[in-house]
């Protein structure tokens, strides 16, 4: 019969994986940044009361996982009601009656979200 043992050191993997995962935390949250900042900055849309821009944030994921989620949203009357309408289109609604026209798409968040790939790749290329 053959015993074949095996062991390894640990010690310094601790510190390293610690290192990698504070270096990835980092660059998603200037990913994020870049996201937000991109989305709120564009052309791409008019907003007359500056509430959709407002409602553009980033925050913290609370899944296990983690990341960040870069929004625009509100509830009801809030600022960013329509952030959906803007970003995929919608039909025009007069007088509370459909009037069958569509308004067409300002998408504003996928363009940035796209950019921010671009910036994550960039990002995750130069970090060591």
């Amino acid at each position: 019969m053959i015993k074949v043992g095996v062991q390894t050191n640990l010690n310094g993997l601790d510190a390293q994986f610690e290192e990698i995962v504070q270096a990835i935390e980092q660059n998603l949250d200037a990913v994020a940044t870049h996201v937000e900042t991109e989305a709120k900055t564009t052309s791409a849309f008019h907003d007359k009361t500056g509430n959709l821009r407002a409602s553009i944030r980033k925050r913290k994921s609370k899944f296990q996982d983690g990341g960040y989620i870069v929004e625009a949203s509100g509830r009801g009357k809030a600022k960013g009601y329509h952030a959906a309408n803007v970003e995929y289109g919608h039909v025009m609604i007069a007088w509370g009656r459909p009037t069958g026209r569509r308004v067409p798409a300002k998408p504003y968040m996928r363009p940035a979200a796209e950019k921010g790939i671009r910036k994550a790749i960039e990002l995750f290329r130069i970090k060591k």
